[in-house]
């Protein structure tokens, strides 16, 4: 008679949902909740990345702290190869972690990182146990009816996270869950308020089947989707963002999905952390201020050239110095 051998291989939880759903939210709860050593692969849409910075440090009695942030490509398109890189550098650790969350793009078909997470040779080190996909409680119909990727998310998820839920009415969030259970009936849906789940249930369970992506093609990314990132090298006068934030970010949420980035605004001694989903928006302190902004856009039939324009005209005037010596 045999003994079973322990499973050493390192569990790794995917963590999927569309823009502005609260993905980061959740990781950095998971993060403040579990005492264990964790690895967390960041996927961004787009050449800059900021979800990166916005997780919290990882450092134990070891000093390990390790967050790859990945801004080659979305992992479901042109950067797989980036994601087996990451798990080779955390695989290769000496001191290797309790557990990996891989962060997916709000954009991500997840099926081919899955499939990539059970290539025979990720799966002799890491083994994917579940599939979370969180979703905006107030948005759950319009993402599903205009975002084919969000349907997959949800359609292969083990448990779905609708978020958000004090900002909902019970009636609407009644009528979003019975729309999620004929999406999948199967997933564990729970309802949360900023990303507060039961995170040791959720890092032990072990109920991804593999064979649930078998023979599923790809999904298309939402037409006319794109990004694109604002600079400014100088601070921002408050009047003039405030009056760009209301015209090009809130007046279009059709239009613009997700805004994340950070802000120097002239007067302000911390930069502002900026995110925005459609037309509501949070403005946080953050950093010290260095005179720069960074701000990311990601929306449909964006136009890159009317944004950098209008954006630029909020910065304040580039003074001699001289200027500033009284008579």
């Amino acid at each position: 008679m045999t003994t079973p051998t322990t499973d050493e291989r390192i569990p790794v939880l995917v963590i999927g949902g569309f823009l502005g759903a609260g993905k980061t939210t959740l990781v950095n709860h998971l993060i403040r909740s579990l005492p264990h050593r964790l690895g967390i692969i960041v996927n961004e849409f787009g050449q800059t990345g900021v979800d990166g910075s916005l997780i919290e440090r990882l450092t134990d009695s070891d000093g390990y702290g390790d967050v790859q942030e990945l801004t080659a490509g979305c992992l479901c398109c042109s950067g797989r190869d980036d994601l087996v890189r990451a798990l080779v550098g955390i695989a290769l650790r000496e001191q290797k972690p309790d557990a990996v969350i891989v962060e997916l793009s709000g954009v991500a078909d997840p099926t081919p990182v899955l499939t990539t997470l059970l290539d025979r040779s990720v799966r002799a080190a890491f083994k994917v146990t579940t599939l979370l996909a969180v979703v905006d409680a107030r948005h759950v119909l319009q993402t599903l009816r205009e975002h084919p990727e969000a349907a997959r998310q949800l359609a292969y998820a083990n448990v779905v996270v609708v978020n958000k839920t004090d900002l909902t009415d019970p009636a609407r969030l009644d009528h979003a869950e019975d729309v999620l259970r004929g999406v999948n009936p199967l997933a564990r849906i729970v309802r949360v308020e900023q990303g507060q789940v039961d995170a040791e249930s959720l890092l032990y369970r072990d109920d991804f089947d593999p064979r649930s992506i078998e023979n599923a093609g790809p999904v298309p990314h939402t037409p006319g989707l794109r990004t694109f990132t604002l600079h400014a090298d100088r601070p921002l006068d408050p009047y003039l963002w405030q009056r760009f934030m209301t015209e090009y970010i809130l007046a279009r949420p059709g239009e613009v999905l997700r805004v994340k980035g950070f802000l120097d605004l002239h007067g302000y001694p911390q930069r502002v952390l900026f995110q925005a989903v459609r037309d509501l928006f949070t403005a946080d302190a953050w950093d010290e201020g260095d005179g720069t902004s960074e701000l990311v856009f990601i929306g449909k039939g964006l136009d890159r050239a009317e944004y950098d324009t209008a954006f630029q005209t909020c910065l304040i005037p580039d003074l001699d110095p001289a200027d500033l010596i009284p008579d």
